[in-house]
């Protein structure tokens, strides 16, 4: 009668033990992804964008391209989400018209392409604007850029 008390015992001990480890992961909360804050020095676009030695003109540049950008692909990426939706919506329905559902991946399809294509255009710009040393740490994160929402949002494309 002892072993399943100390059995029921010991498992309840390795689960408290090992749950309390789950709780001390660390994650991305406040402050983990930039300690100085939105109005520290590491808000500046020149770092924002991790190009090295950026002049204040190619900041205001920079800054304005970007928003040219973000005014273009925004209504993109709002439809895309709104045919995603649609397209869910249709793969959940009892009786699925695969007709339709192919109709709304074609229409995703072309918004993806042409967000891409605005987006390499609107690198090609930002890219005129560098010399060749800036244009080299640019390229080099290129990779890293919008790999998440935060990301995507901090980058300057």
């Amino acid at each position: 009668m002892k072993t399943p008390i100390l059995t029921t015992i010991a498992l309840l001990f390795a689960l408290a033990f090992s749950s309390g480890n789950l709780y001390a992961q660390r994650g991305m909360g406040m402050g983990q992804g930039r300690p100085d804050g939105p109005e520290g020095p590491g808000f500046k676009q020149g770092m924002e964008c991790r190009i090295p030695d950026l002049t204040p003109e190619q900041e205001t540049k920079i800054k304005a391209l970007r928003t040219t950008h973000l005014k273009e692909v925004t209504p993109l990426r709002n439809e895309m989400q709104e045919k995603s939706a649609r397209l869910n919506t249709l793969k959940s329905a009892d009786k699925q018209d695969l007709t339709a559902i192919n109709k709304v991946i074609d229409e995703i399809t072309a918004i993806k392409a042409n967000l891409m294509k605005k987006q390499a255009a609107h690198h090609a710009d930002v890219s005129k604007l560098l010399t060749d040393e800036q244009r080299v740490h640019f390229n080099a994160r290129q990779g890293e850029r919008g790999k998440g929402k935060r990301m995507r949002h901090q980058s300057c494309q």
